[in-house]
């Protein structure tokens, strides 16, 4: 249901966006003729249905037209949004230039807004092909020494499908590797979520050199792809996948929970108390989505890993995501004994750029307290 209601307010929202983008062009650009506005209308009207059309077309058919398509329609949404952001920034700088008595050409504010509009998108598509490296430090009481000062490495949402694929993903594991971790935790949306050609993901994840293991939990999209869809793929792979499971390694409890779809979710009674958990003894716990964290910390949780928020991708989504997610929308939180640390995502879903924040790996020393 949720899903529907999503899918319903963004088609509603992509309608809005694309019909007050027309009338800006119409008026900022001086399409005054009928046919440069029916022109206009036309070019508008077939990306909205492209945002929608490519979207079901790489779900029944991946090739290189529908992926190429996708990646089109995903970049346009962006431009999208960067060019109404612009909009409103020359709207606001006009007026004030005004009122100061400046006046500026209207060729100067046009090229002003198509190529800030451009130049921003540029960039964003940068910032979410280069994954770059953030650094933490987490002290973690009664840490066993077999862990201590060791770095482990954390990442997410990496969205492999029609747009990440073969090349980033190596790229993105010999990015790890070059860390030396001890341990690698991958916190869901590894996969899109679409049925996309795998025949490339010749088991990767081998690749990674982290002696104490490489820890999976399942996220949202992973699961839209399907549960046993996913464990397929992953098959063959140096990979612990924890389903709603703990492992003890050297000391550390390792919990893995699949993420929930209920608000309501309770995390001790359904997994922690089934698993053999002890509150008193050190722990990490893999979470897709930073929700519930009262729950995580009072089961006594030392380090919750999750990701999901992809710290709103695009600006100003990022105030966004901070907000739906209670202030728990990016980066490093300590409170008391208990640590979370919401990468930003390796990947992009929907289009593929990042304006509010670049995609990373995320690399954590962990320390005795």
């Amino acid at each position: 249901m949720m899903q529907f209601i999503f899918f319903g307010v963004s088609v509603i929202v992509l309608i809005l966006g694309h019909v007050l983008l027309g009338a800006i062009l119409i008026k900022l650009l001086h399409f005054t003729s009928s046919p440069s506005q029916l022109a206009v209308a036309a070019v508008i009207i077939f990306l909205f249905i492209s945002a929608i059309l490519s979207s079901y077309l790489i779900h029944k058919w991946d090739n290189v037209f529908t992926r190429w398509y996708y990646i089109f329609s995903g970049f346009w949404i962006g431009l999208l949004v960067n060019l109404l952001l612009i909009a409103l920034l020359i709207i606001i700088v006009k007026a004030v230039t005004a009122a100061l008595g400046i006046v500026l050409p209207e060729l100067a504010w046009r090229i002003a807004f198509l190529a800030l509009g451009f130049l921003i998108s540029l960039i964003g598509v940068y910032r979410a092909a280069v994954p770059h490296v953030v650094e933490y430090e987490v002290f973690i009481k009664d840490l066993p020494e077999a862990w201590n000062n060791k770095t482990i490495v954390h990442i997410s949402d990496i969205h492999l499908g029609p747009v990440y694929r073969q090349k980033f993903f190596y790229s993105l594991l010999a990015q790890v590797n070059e860390l030396k971790p001890e341990a690698v935790f991958i916190t869901g949306d590894l996969f899109d979520g679409m049925e996309s050609d795998f025949s490339w993901l010749n088991h990767p994840l081998n690749l990674l050199e982290a002696p104490k293991g490489v820890y999976y939990g399942f996220g949202n999209h992973d699961l839209y792809l399907g549960f046993d869809r996913a464990i397929a793929l992953l098959q063959g792979n140096k990979v612990n996948i924890l389903d709603n499971r703990m492992e003890t390694v050297e000391g550390l409890q390792i919990i893995g929970v699949d993420y929930s779809f209920e608000n309501d979710f309770n995390l001790e009674k359904a997994i922690l108390e089934k698993s053999g958990y002890d509150a008193a003894r050190p722990s990490i716990l893999m979470f897709h989505a930073p929700k519930n964290i009262n729950l995580a910390k009072s089961a006594g949780i030392d380090l919750q890993l999750s990701g999901h928020t992809h710290d709103g991708q695009i600006w100003p989504f990022n105030y966004i995501a901070k907000w739906a997610h209670r202030g728990y929308g990016y980066g490093l939180f300590n409170e008391g004994d208990f640590n979370l640390v919401v990468n930003g995502g390796a990947g992009s879903w929907g289009p593929p750029m990042r304006t509010a924040a670049r995609s990373e790996i995320v690399k954590i020393i962990i320390r005795k307290k």
